[in-house]
């Protein structure tokens, strides 16, 4: 609400002289980061900037785990019986059982869909914490490594100006259709009761 993050990137920039500052920012802007609706790849770009590819991606692909348990939590305990988040329960339940929970959130976290959305139909759906850490986890490294690698390679930083290509969001989203194709294979073969 206060800054923008072209704002606070430029102080976590500033801080990242200091690690233990840097580090505590971090978890800080993490945690706040759903409710702020800042994208998770803007930070990862920063850490590629100021760490490179090396140090950046562990820390990149651990702070979207990080990043996603406050929607997650919160949607927990939202009443999910009725409307809205009623509907998205049911939907959600329904692939869960037909994939699984963590096959279920990696692919999630493998289609262009933002962030936010999936940690809080997770919630919703009452995946299990290990199952959605997991596919967060995972499912956030493709995601990661591009951000990162793009931040390790600016020269001047600007968190507006980037952007994925259609061909490295269509080849991440693939990877999701390879990751459900056994399964849904699997669910549309069984025979139907009638």
């Amino acid at each position: 609400v206060l800054f923008s993050p072209a704002a606070v990137v430029a102080k976590l920039e500033h801080l990242a002289t200091h690690p233990v500052q840097f580090a505590l920012a971090l978890v800080a802007i993490y945690l706040v980061r759903p409710f702020l609706l800042w994208p998770v790849s803007s930070i990862a770009l920063v850490l590629g900037y100021v760490y490179g590819p090396v140090v950046a991606l562990p820390i990149a692909i651990a702070g979207a785990g990080i990043s996603g348990l406050p929607p997650f939590a919160v949607a927990r305990y939202a009443r999910s019986d009725a409307g809205l988040f009623g509907s998205v329960a049911d939907t959600g339940r329904r692939l869960t059982d037909a994939v699984g929970e963590t096959r279920g959130v990696l692919v999630a976290r493998l289609s262009p869909v933002p962030g936010d959305p999936i940690s809080y139909a997770s919630g919703l759906t009452n995946v299990s914490l290990g199952a959605f850490l997991t596919g967060t986890l995972v499912g956030e490294i493709p995601w990661a490594l591009v951000t990162v690698l793009a931040g390790d390679s600016m020269r001047t930083l600007s968190v507006t100006g980037f952007t994925l290509s259609p061909a490295a969001v269509l080849a991440i989203a693939g990877l999701g259709v390879i990751v459900l194709s056994g399964p849904l294979y699997s669910h549309f073969r069984e025979p139907r009761p009638e």
